[in-house]
């Protein structure tokens, strides 16, 4: 957490008296006293080691975090006859059986792992949750969720009036039955219902009124969820108003937080639209006030996300919420607060007996979930999207509250409007391009020590291992020797694409830290025809680079020349070791990768052996033009086209034939075609771009000498290296791939920096 956010005021974080020591609630508190937001996957699976091993790492993130045991779909409808079916039968569940497992059997998988600084709580979605209950307690547990109307109306079919009988059941089964001495702790769910499309102000008048209804049948310590809508002003009204509420009506002795989801609608399909989403999700809750956010993955659009991506999601939102500052909240009552207590006071002026109240209002319309297909709510109402993207009332039927005035007649709700309002959200984040994370400083890593601490680096760093050990024994099987490289020299690489050298005064001279060792691969060749580095390189590149996801001032290459060879030598090298490399690392650690998120498939033309495309720099300015990218025929292609590219292929492909001029004075002019270089980069499918760069080398001196020249280099700062030109250099090829670049497109993971272990971005001051 920041130094601003641990001193800025804020509301008190939790209300009502401390639940006992070891409680769900007490542990939030405390993390809330602390300024520290409490994040939560939602992950759940059959088999119990692996249920553990994921409540595991969870407890290992990088994150404030607590765990979640959910609950897979026949447990939730009661069928517990499929659930033990399905588990004798090796059949796949969604979730945790918790009611079809023996108590000891959740217990042992809890042992060791569940403790006050990391409690667990139950996720399920039933609207008959007493078999969960009594599970849960009996295996140790106090704490889980759901609600009379929220677990009812958005999911089942059960009648309205069962589901509160079986939740005033549930409610005094868990206040009971709770491990002593610990408080059991309830959150209600009334805050999301159908995820979208329903205006705040209803939001949180049934979260609050589930939370009532959990306080009238004993439960002393509470939280009350809000889900993301589709605007964070209306969002922070939203989350403000639920606690001015819980102040309001609940009584004083209940201990309670805020809880937010992220975004329960549609979901971003890219991976930089979903991460987005999700830190966007975290500022709001610590700007808002809420203690508590259960977060979503970038896989969840597409699948159930692993371990991994689950952990991974914790710690993006703990990073984003650890720079971000509390705000105070504006004085007087927003729309989200008048509207949200008129539905309250409408419903408690019904009765005393809550649930009773809950049922008729319903009955009556005065609650009325739009879009809501459930047979006990009354269908009128119905809610838009304004201009500014807030979720506003076009007809509200029988509720105590009114359609929103606007200026122009509106037109009706067809299915595709619908649609549209659907994806809006969807839409917005996966279109917008990624932030400028130079800029805004929110897509730069955590700490130093949480990101070395973070399961995630952990097993990148694994995936490294092992490609470095297949890099060292491929080239090793095909001759090459492995040299050291030189650190600082008095000139290396020029470099492109505005990337500077580092000065280092070396006795008095004026010396460069390398950013790239190629003129002395060159020279090497004298002792060694076959030779590879792994070399540390500093680049100086440009701040605005830093929201690219693939620049690091540090990084490592693995470095590779050839006496006497061909571009297509060298390229059949490269293809050869990005080959091997992968084979060997699906080999040696799948479940890591899998973890990661990435799938054999992903790699499927590199493990079957298939051919790499390739194009030339000309055709690939043409197919750019074809996507809709601007790309100059005498420039490189520069890094948005390269990932245009990259997205529209299945396999690794080359671009040849870089114009002149657009490259290094030693990448080698074909003597066919002046004006073309015989170079190549070779590109990674899946949006990964670049992963090497190579060519055949100039070795004349007076060759290299006019392309020193014609670049702007003076001839007289390569005064050593030219001697051995003159001298004569062996003509070569060679390539450097980058090993994080390797690295990232093993692991599928979204930025350089997560794969590195002390990452430096361009213009980010770091230790």
């Amino acid at each position: 957490m920041t130094a601003a956010a641990a001193l800025a005021p804020s509301p008190p974080a939790t209300g009502g008296p401390d639940p006992r020591p070891g409680s769900f609630g007490a542990f939030v508190a405390r993390c809330a006293a602390a300024g520290q937001l409490v994040v939560q996957p939602r992950m759940g699976f059959a088999d119990p080691e692996r249920m553990r091993d994921g409540l595991r790492r969870t407890k290992a993130a990088a994150a404030t975090a607590a765990g979640t045991l959910t609950i897979d779909s026949y447990t939730r409808v009661g069928d517990r006859a499929a659930a033990r079916a399905a588990l004798a039968e090796g059949a796949p569940l969604n979730g945790y059986p918790i009611a079809a497992h023996p108590a000891a059997r959740t217990r042992a998988l809890l042992a060791g792992v569940a403790d006050a600084g990391f409690p667990v709580q139950v996720r399920h979605g039933s609207a008959r949750p007493e078999a969960i209950i009594r599970a849960l307690t009996a295996a140790g547990l106090d704490a889980t969720e759901g609600g009379p109307v929220s677990y009812c109306l958005p999911y089942d079919r059960t009648p309205l009036a069962e589901s509160v009988a079986h939740w005033a059941r549930g409610c005094e089964l868990l206040a009971t039955l709770a491990p002593a001495p610990r408080t059991a702790h309830l959150e209600t769910f009334g805050g999301c219902m159908l995820g979208q499309l329903a205006p705040p102000g209803l939001l949180v008048a049934l979260s609050l009124l589930e939370g009532l209804f959990f306080v009238r049948h004993g439960i002393r310590s509470v939280s009350l969820s809000y889900a993301q809508q589709t605007h964070p002003g209306q969002d922070a009204e939203a989350l403000r108003a639920l606690r001015r509420l819980a102040e309001e009506f609940l009584p004083a002795g209940v201990d309670r937080h805020l809880v937010l989801y992220t975004y329960m609608g549609v979901y971003p399909r890219t991976a930089h639209g979903a991460t987005r989403l999700l830190e966007d999700s975290a500022r709001l809750a610590v700007r808002a006030g809420a203690e508590r956010l259960i977060v979503k993955t970038a896989a969840e659009a597409h699948r159930i996300p692993t371990v991994q991506e689950n952990v991974r999601a914790l710690e993006t939102a703990a990073a984003a919420a650890a720079r971000t500052t509390p705000e105070q909240a504006d004085g007087g009552d927003s729309e989200v607060y008048q509207e949200a207590r008129r539905f309250v006071e409408a419903v408690l002026d019904l009765g005393d007996d809550l649930g009773r109240a809950l049922r008729t209002a319903f009955a009556r319309g005065l609650l009325d979930v739009p879009y809501c297909l459930h047979p006990d709510n009354a269908g009128r109402s119905r809610s838009f999207l304004d201009p500014g993207g807030r979720l506003r009332w076009s007809d509200t039927g029988a509720m105590p509250v009114a359609p929103y005035a606007t200026s122009s007649r509106r037109t009706p709700l067809t299915a595709d409007g619908l649609l549209g309002a659907l994806l809006t959200t969807s839409s917005r984040y996966d279109s917008d391009p990624p932030a400028p994370e130079g800029a805004d400083m929110e897509h730069t890593p955590p700490p130093l020590g949480t990101h070395l601490a973070s399961p995630t680096l952990r097993s990148a760093m694994l995936v490294q291992q092992e490609a470095l050990y297949a890099v060292r024994e491929f080239l090793r099987g095909q001759g090459f020797t492995e040299l050291l490289p030189p650190l600082v020299g008095p000139v290396t690489d020029p470099g492109g694409r505005g990337a500077k050298a580092l000065d280092v005064d070396y006795y008095g001279q004026p010396y460069k830290l390398m950013t790239s060792a190629i003129l002395y691969k060159q020279a090497s060749l004298r002792g060694f025809p076959k030779l590879f580095y792994i070399a540390p390189n500093v680049r100086v590149e440009p701040p605005e680079t830093a929201g690219t996801g693939r620049h690091l001032v540090e990084f490592h290459q693995i470095d590779v020349e050839l006496a006497g060879a061909s571009r297509e030598d060298a390229q059949a090298v490269a293809a050869g070791l990005l080959t091997h490399v992968v084979e060997h690392v699906w080999s040696a650690v799948p479940e890591v990768l899998r973890e990661l998120g990435r799938e054999e498939m992903d790699f499927a033309e590199l493990l079957s052996g298939g051919k790499f495309d390739s194009c030339t720099h000309a055709e690939a300015v043409a197919r750019l033009a074809g996507h809709g990218h601007t790309q100059s025929p005498d420039a490189e292609i520069d890094w948005a086209g390269e990932k245009v590219l990259s997205l529209a292929a299945d396999r690794p492909f080359f671009i040849d034939d870089y114009p002149k001029g657009s490259r290094g004075f030693y990448d080698r002019e074909d003597p066919e075609r002046p004006g073309v270089l015989r170079n190549f980069d070779l590109i990674a499918h899946g949006g990964y771009g670049e992963l090497a760069s190579g060519s055949e080398r100039e070795a004349d001196y007076a060759a290299l000498v006019t392309r020193m020249r014609e670049s702007g280099e003076n001839p007289a700062k390569y005064a050593w290296y030219l001697e051995l030109a003159r001298e004569g250099i062996a003509s070569s090829a060679g390539f450097g791939m980058g090993l994080q670049r390797l690295v990232r497109f093993l692991t599928g993971l979204d930025a350089l920096w997560q794969v590195s272990a002390y990452p430096k971005l361009p213009g980010v001051i770091a230790p």
